[in-house]
């Protein structure tokens, strides 16, 4: 077998190109470990979730916090788990979405690596479904997306597209002024712009 202890490869792995073998022998390594776990049929997308849930299930243990005042945010990854939280947990009121929205062609055509990565693809979904589409199924919850304009990790046309479903389902289910949308001036980040809309919100 092969032996990744830090200590050891901390000594052996000085340079640029034994940190390349290093991070692509670890890639492999976690590839492989979530092709089992597709096997088995479980996805990363749903440990996610299910580890979202947990957290929630916890705080309504805690006596110092109101259970119908929960809410959720996250950029990035965390911006994916948020759209997962608002469209399928109802016990989250509010949230605020960051640098994770675009429609699922958008997703495919430019950063499938990146951005879709291994840990939002949801098996028999994407198909069939739009990720502006499922977010939707969550409402009347009060939800927030929020793209910079200048976030790299999507094509802007489609992060449009996405809001704009988005608001449509909104309105078509009577509730148009529970969600709300946001491209300030910013790249992929949560910056303290971003944060203040968030708290806006």
């Amino acid at each position: 077998s092969r032996d990744f202890d830090p200590l050891k490869l901390h000594k052996t792995f000085t340079g640029t190109a034994e940190f390349h073998y290093f991070e692509n022998e670890k890639r492999e390594l976690f590839r492989h470990a979530l092709l089992q776990l597709g096997w088995a049929g479980v996805t990363w997308a749903g440990i996610n979730f299910a580890d979202d849930r947990s957290c929630i299930d916890y705080m309504l243990t805690r006596p110092e916090i109101d259970g119908s005042r929960l809410g959720v945010t996250g950029l990035s990854g965390g911006g994916w788990r948020t759209d997962m939280m608002l469209a399928l947990e109802h016990r989250i009121k509010a949230g605020v979405s960051v640098g994770w929205m675009t429609t699922n062609q958008g997703s495919f055509e430019t950063n499938f690596k990146g951005a879709i990565g291994v840990f939002t693809p949801l098996p028999g979904a994407w198909n069939r479904m739009d990720l502006s589409d499922a977010v939707s199924s969550g409402f009347p919850v009060n939800a927030m997306y929020i793209v910079g304009s200048k976030d790299n990790l999507f094509p802007s046309d489609a992060v449009d597209e996405a809001f704009a479903k988005i608001k449509a389902n909104y309105t078509r289910a009577g509730v148009p002024d529970n969600v709300g949308f946001a491209r300030p001036d910013t790249v992929h980040c949560y910056n303290a712009e971003v944060q203040q809309i968030t708290l806006d919100w």
